[in-house]
């Protein structure tokens, strides 16, 4: 077995609060992981994909790690080394493309390695507009295998990309999973992001937007249950002038589970004009469930429009009465409380099979 290295300083809020809330930061013990490919269910029509070292990166400007320095910087050194997926989009398509990632069946193919990791670039280039789906796979029967994902998103001129993340691991995988997002001049990114499996999983993501009018757009749907630990750390920086954000985060938190939230809107002088909202529905289905968020704004200019704000509670005995003088039982209606708060994210996904997987990983 390989030795494990330490990182103290994963998913670290841009801003620091009390310790002892213990929402700074979260730590994870990482085993060198060995590099792979996604399987590609197929190359729709406007797409390309080369790998990284076929032409010069000078094109996609460094961006900062989603995660958090320490980790990326030691995964590119050891693991990564300029190699990975350019996923590019030449042309509009409205077909989308969609990459599978099944930990353990990856590591069996790498020769029985305990983690694996992959790397993509998604370029969109001016005034072309796209879906790329990530679906992380895993099953109940998985094994313990743990995945590192790097995803660099790179928006051009009056681009507009919808990246989906559907993470669907089996419930003894860990994940750490990294998206940095570039946008230029009128672009829009659109990011979605679903959680339903795997053990203890860190996401981190890093915007900048950097020019007039560039926009960010997300929505994130998770089930935390069981003695699942999730840490999320959205940080959106705003730099270029009349620039937006709009980010919605809902979810549910049950049995003895514990899910990390930090969403921040970094207004940073000279983005005039720039507006930013962020807004989190979280239901508590268990008292032994724990829930920790911070949605946070931070201004260095005068003329910008902020908002933030979270809802967090339980299912009411109102709520309750009304569903059982229905003939609904508290179960089910906790259940159906539960699967709407992720269908009705998993609905802005454009394709068929992947809504299907969700649907049958809810059961």
């Amino acid at each position: 077995m390989a030795e494990a290295k330490r990182f103290e300083n994963i998913n670290r809020i841009p801003a620091l609060t009390w310790n002892w809330l213990k929402m700074n930061r979260d730590s994870a013990e990482i085993v060198p992981p060995g590099f792979f490919e996604p399987e590609i269910r197929s190359i729709p029509k406007g797409f390309s994909v080369i790998r990284e070292g076929a032409i010069d990166l000078a094109t996609f400007p460094a961006l900062k790690a989603g995660i958090g320095e320490e980790l990326s910087d030691y995964l590119e050194k050891n693991v990564f080394k300029g190699v990975g997926q350019i996923i590019t989009l030449e042309e509009s398509s409205e077909q989308p493309f969609v990459l599978s990632f099944n930990p353990a069946e990856s590591s069996k193919s790498a020769g029985g390695v305990e983690s694996i990791a992959a790397s993509q670039i998604i370029y969109a280039r001016a005034n072309t507009e796209g879906t790329v789906i990530f679906v992380y796979e895993g099953g109940a029967d998985s094994s313990k295998i743990d995945s590192f994902i790097r995803t660099r998103v790179y928006a051009e001129e009056n681009a507009k990309i919808h990246v989906i993340k559907v993470q669907l691991l089996g419930k003894n995988q860990n994940q750490i999973d990294e998206t940095s997002v570039l946008v230029k001049e009128n672009a829009l990114v659109h990011f979605t992001q679903i959680e339903l499996g795997g053990n203890h999983v860190n996401s981190g993501l890093y915007t900048e937007l950097s020019e007039h009018k560039a926009r960010f757009k997300s929505e994130l749907a998770f089930i935390a249950n069981g003695e699942q630990h999730f840490d999320i750390n959205h940080a959106v920086i705003h730099t270029g002038s009349e620039t937006d954000t709009k980010m919605l985060v809902k979810g549910v938190v049950d049995g003895n589970a514990l899910k990390n939230y930090r969403g921040t809107i970094d207004f940073k002088r000279g983005c005039y004009g720039a507006t930013g909202d962020e807004q989190e529905e979280t239901l508590l289905m268990s008292r032994t469930a724990v829930n920790k968020s911070i949605p946070m704004i931070l201004c260095d200019e005068e003329n910008v429009s902020g908002t933030h704000g979270a809802t967090l509670g339980r299912l009411g005995a109102e709520e309750l009465f009304y569903m059982q003088s229905r003939g609904i039982s508290e179960e089910e209606a906790k259940k159906m409380m539960t699967r709407a708060k992720v269908t009705s994210v998993a609905s802005l996904i454009p394709d068929e099979r992947v809504r299907e997987k969700i649907e049958a990983f809810l059961g």
